[in-house]
C-alpha cells in the first residue's frame, strides 16, 4: 500500500528542520529548498516558492496528499513590514488552492503570534482582531484563506521559538553570544512577559498536528510564559556570569506590548500535547551550542593564520 506523501516547505529553515526530524517513517517525505538540496535519502526539491506559478507546479508534480507550510521569511529586524509578505500570501494562496485541486487531504500552517492584536489578557484562538504589523495581517489572511477552502487543516500560531538552527541577531542568541565571549549581555528593562519554548518542542508539535483531526488555529507554545529578564538571568546563571546581564541597558521598543502569551488549552486538551523540553533545558543546550560553534569559530581563525615560517 502506498504510503501518504508529504510535502514540507521550509524544511531547512528554523522551524522546518526540526517538524523534519520529527516525522516518522509513514509517511513518502519530499522536502523543499531554495538551495541546494542533501543527499540523505529524501526527496529534496529546489523551488523559488515567491514565485507562484512555481507553486503550483511543485504541487503538480509531487501531488502530496498532506502538506506542512513552514516557509515564510523571518530575518531578524526586516520582516515585520516587508513588501516580501504581501509575495509570500500570494505565493501561499496559489499552494493551497492547487493542493485542493490536486486532491490533498491536510494542510499544516505555520502562523505566528503576530497575527494577534496586543491584549492584556492570554490570547485566545478566538480572537479576531485585526494585529498590527504587516507581517501578523499577511499571515492572517493566509489563514483565512485557507480556512475557506473543503480541506482539512491546522493552522498553528506559534510563540517565541529558540535554539538550533535560530538567527545570531535575535534575543536568546545574542545574550548566548555575549556572554560566552565574558562580554555584557545589554538588555532592555526585561519587563515584558512573553512564551518562549524550545524550538524542538514546535517541530514535535507540528509534527503530531499532521495526523491529529484537530481542525483550525492552534496556539503552540510553553505551559509557563516568563519575563524576558527571567530568560536572560537564566542565561546568566547557565553561563556562570549572572554579572554580565545588563538589564536596562537598551531601551525599551516604542509601542511593545506588556504581555503577549497564549491560552494552551486547545494545545493541552485537545492536541494533547506537553512540551518535552523545559526552558531551562533549552536555554542551557542554546548557551553550549553558541559557545562551542564561537570556540570553533577562533579555532579555524587561528589555523588559517600563517605561521612565522610561512610568511618567510
Amino acid at each position: 500500500m502506498r504510503r501518504p506523501r508529504l510535502l514540507l516547505t521550509g524544511a531547512r529553515g528554523f522551524i522546518g528542520r526540526q517538524v523534519l526530524a520529527h516525522l516518522d517513517a509513514r509517511f513518502d517525505v519530499h522536502a523543499v529548498t531554495r538551495s541546494d538540496g542533501r543527499s540523505d535519502g529524501l526527496a529534496w526539491h529546489e523551488v523559488d516558492l515567491l514565485n507562484p506559478q512555481d507553486c503550483v507546479t511543485l504541487i503538480r508534480d509531487v501531488r502530496p496528499t498532506h502538506l506542512v507550510h513552514c516557509a515564510w521569511e523571518t530575518a531578524h529586524g526586516r520582516f515585520w513590514d516587508d513588501d516580501s509578505n504581501r509575495a509570500w500570501l500570494e505565493a501561499g494562496t496559489a499552494m493551497f488552492a492547487e493542493f485542493l485541486a490536486q486532491g490533498g487531504r491536510r494542510v499544516i500552517g505555520c502562523g505566528t503570534c503576530a497575527e494577534y492584536a496586543v491584549s492584556d489578557e492570554p490570547l485566545s484562538e478566538t480572537d479576531e482582531r485585526t494585529p498590527g504589523s504587516l507581517y501578523g495581517q499577511t499571515k492572517r489572511q493566509l489563514f483565512m484563506m485557507l480556512r475557506t477552502l473543503p480541506v482539512s487543516f491546522a493552522w498553528a500560531r506559534i510563540f517565541y521559538p529558540f535554539g538550533s538552527g535560530e538567527g545570531s541577531r535575535r534575543f536568546v542568541p545574542s545574550v548566548c553570544q555575549a556572554l560566552a565571549q565574558g562580554l555584557p549581555a545589554h538588555c532592555s528593562s526585561g519587563r515584558q512577559l512573553r512564551n518562549f519554548t524550545d524550538v524542538r518542542n514546535i517541530g514535535a508539535a507540528l509534527a503530531a498536528l499532521v495526523q491529529h483531526p484537530l481542525v483550525g488555529p492552534i496556539n503552540l507554545g510553553q505551559p509557563q510564559s516568563h519575563r524576558i529578564a527571567d530568560i536572560a538571568e537564566m542565561l546568566g546563571d547557565i553561563a556562570g556570569r549572572p554579572d554580565l546581564i545588563a538589564l536596562g541597558a537598551l531601551p525599551d521598543r516604542d509601542g511593545e506590548p506588556a504581555a503577549l502569551v497564549p491560552d494552551l488549552q486547545r494545545q493541552s486538551e485537545e492536541l494533547k500535547f506537553f512540551p518535552r523540553i523545559a526552558v531551562r533545558s533549552g536555554l542551557n543546550d542554546a548557551y553550549q551550542a553558541w559557545k562551542n560553534k564561537m570556540i570553533a569559530n577562533v579555532s579555524n581563525s587561528v589555523a588559517s593564520k600563517p605561521s612565522n615560517s610561512e610568511k618567510a
